[in-house]
């Protein structure tokens, strides 16, 4: 973690410096360079993990000898098997919670807690807030209570946003690491694909509605196609592991959902994705479409492309 220079050069790019638990002023640089423990919060739906999981590989690289946790979901928490270390996981089932540690190793004020989302509602505001930490971190579009370290970035898209934060603190973060799929897990995936040989030939997965999509349109659809949900698909129960595996071992991924698009992002596998809410969380490299008949564009220029 060298070129402290730049948390100096950033601090006036950090609008909220004060604690508000204590009113104490946040030292730089040496709150975040000797931080006591570092905690990561992944939110509950299935897209927040992998943020999440990107930001605590560039701080387990960063803070080799710091205690990191990451709290997590439960169908969520086999993931992180991907990561180069393992850390500490708290996981929660429906509603976050904060890990009830033993005294020794409670957050206290030398605690970073970082939140790498850019909303923050009421319920995880208070999380934040009851969790002790003194050093509550996040790239929020808006000011907001419940971060005292509020970290603007110029891009809006993971995993860059991740890296401009790190850069904001002075903290050097790796920008090549990819989620990396154990090879049981694979070879678990490619014997539900293929029972009899376990060698599947080449498959696209999609989702229900994004293939009949397709299908209306008569679009050319040149490979087995694999739905992970939906009352046709054999694999709709998978573990959130498997699901990940069928999902990165894929030539490409057409989808209306949220959470294939952004496991096929994280994965670097090629996308194209319908979001008509505009709510899709966004991802470096890729880009999502609003309606049909973009899609079916996209789509197109997909296949003319190549992968």
């Amino acid at each position: 973690m060298s070129n402290l220079s730049s948390v100096f050069r950033n601090i006036l790019k950090i609008p909220v410096l004060r604690r508000y638990k204590k009113g104490n002023i946040i030292h730089f640089p040496n709150s975040i360079l000797q931080p006591s423990r570092i905690v990561i919060y992944s939110g509950p739906a299935p897209a927040d993990i992998w943020p999440a999981m990107y930001l605590t590989d560039m701080l387990q690289n960063a803070y080799p000898k710091t205690n990191t946790t990451i709290i997590c979901k439960l169908d969520d928490s086999e993931l992180l098997n991907m990561l180069q270390w393992k850390p500490r996981i708290h996981f929660y089932e429906k509603h976050p919670g904060i890990p009830n540690y033993p005294d020794d190793e409670k957050m206290d004020d030398d605690t970073l807690f970082f939140y790498p989302y850019t909303t923050i509602n009421n319920n995880t505001g208070n999380l934040l807030m009851s969790s002790g930490a003194g050093i509550r971190i996040a790239p929020l579009e808006t000011d907001s209570p419940y971060i005292n370290l509020r970290i603007r970035t110029e891009s809006t898209v993971y995993p860059t946003m991740l890296h401009q934060i790190c850069s904001a603190l002075g903290i050097n973060s790796e920008t090549t690491w990819k989620p990396v799929i154990q090879q049981q897990v694979k070879e678990h995936a490619e014997k539900l694909m293929a029972p009899v040989s376990g060698r599947h030939l080449p498959y696209i997965v999609t989702s229900s509605t994004a293939l009949s999509i397709l299908e209306k349109h008569r679009a050319e659809i040149p490979l087995r196609t694999v739905s992970l949900s939906g009352k046709s698909s054999n694999f709709e129960n998978l573990d959130r592991e498997t699901r990940v595996a069928i999902i990165a071992d894929s030539e490409a991924v057409a989808t209306d959902s949220e959470d294939l698009w952004c496991d096929a992002c994280a994965l670097d596998i090629p996308v194209v994705a319908l979001d008509t809410s505009g709510t899709f969380i966004k991802w470096s490299n890729y880009s999502v479409v609003s309606n049909e008949s973009e899609f079916i564009e996209a789509w197109s220029q997909l296949l003319r492309r190549g992968w």
